[in-house]
């Protein structure tokens, strides 16, 4: 069996996660690591059978028997270490978004340089692979619903984030509903050509301290003259929520939320289930994986990338779009177009 040698930047607690999803894939030899704190990591770094780590991962770069790197950092660092990357002439598998920045010239430059290099970038848009909505996904395609008409995507996290977190990985619009931008399209099938959003501080008001919001309500306008509506919130006291639903002229593909057990009990007083799982983590486990899976397939076997820089920057552009409708309170018209 063919292996990809490569190496992770960035082993927080996505970096991690990730890290011990891929110590499972046998297409994977994972030599190197690279993490600030990397000396205080040895023990994990055995088990996990990485031989050598930095500190610095531009050392981590400079390694020639590797072939690709895997970037887990948080986002603020992004843009940095693809463009490193990318000159190291090292394919790349980066944590979405691939910036936080609302000047997108920077990233178009990277795009620029991959490719020149000709290197590969997959930007980790997870839930493209989640199986519930990938079988969504596949029945839109196949034209079972008819024409998309209507895209609804509920986003709602278990609990709060740290202010200082939040600004190294980006506001709700950046980290968080940039995975339903990218849902959006990818449902629909086409680019959005409008953005209006409304969003307010309901559960921590010191989020206007940095900027942000915790509740968001967004409504997107396709070029075919379609509509996505996404709702998002911060804390969903129940248990992490993700849900989506397609409606067409022939009918409607819906993915439910997903708890820990499918069985209800019914007594002559009320129903009752389990809670939605926890978190991230555990929801997007079989999604995690069969993302790196298309992303080694790709380098090892010249296959397509699923999730490109260019889906990274119509979504970042999106994103950008919706902070400036959320600061004017107007909706904002999108050009798909990329030229470089």
């Amino acid at each position: 069996m063919k292996k990809l040698r490569c190496g992770v930047i960035g082993l927080g607690r996505a970096g991690k996660m990730h890290v011990e999803n891929m110590y499972l894939l046998p297409e994977l030899d994972i030599v190197c690591a690279a993490d600030y704190f990397i000396e205080d990591m040895g023990d994990w770094l055995c088990l996990m059978n990485i031989s050598s780590g930095y500190k610095n991962y531009q050392e981590l770069l400079l390694r020639n028997d590797i072939d690709a790197v895997f970037i887990f950092t948080s986002t603020d660092m992004h843009e940095e270490m693809v463009m490193a990357a990318a000159q190291a002439n090292k394919h790349i598998f980066c944590e979405k978004p691939l910036s936080m920045n609302e000047d997108e010239q920077a990233s178009i430059a990277i795009l620029k340089q991959l490719k020149e290099k000709r290197v590969k970038l997959q930007v980790a848009f997870n839930r493209r692979f989640d199986p519930q909505f990938r079988e969504v996904y596949e029945l839109v395609r196949a034209g079972k619903i008819g024409q998309p008409q209507m895209v609804k995507i509920t986003s709602r996290d278990p609990d709060l984030l740290p202010h200082d977190l939040i600004k190294r990985i980006g506001g709700l619009i950046f980290d968080f509903t940039m995975h339903d931008f990218d849902m959006a399209r990818f449902m629909m099938q086409d680019e959005i050509s409008e953005v209006y959003v409304k969003g307010n501080t309901l559960i921590d008001p010191t989020l206007k301290n940095i900027d942000d919001v915790d509740t968001l309500a967004v409504m997107l306008t396709f070029r075919n003259g379609g509509y996505a509506l996404i709702d998002n919130s911060r804390r969903a006291v129940y248990g992490y929520d993700q849900r989506v639903e397609v409606f067409g002229s022939e009918g409607m593909a819906y993915a439910d939320n997903i708890s820990e057990s499918a069985v209800k009990y019914y007594n002559s007083q009320h129903c009752i289930m389990k809670n939605p799982l926890p978190d991230f983590t555990v929801r997007y486990r079989e999604a995690y994986r069969a993302e790196i899976l298309c992303f080694v397939d790709s380098v090892l076997n010249n296959t397509p990338i699923s999730c490109t820089g260019e889906d990274a920057l119509l979504a970042q552009r999106i994103a950008i779009a919706a902070q400036q409708s959320l600061k004017s309170g107007l909706p904002i018209k999108i050009d798909h177009h990329i030229n470089f």
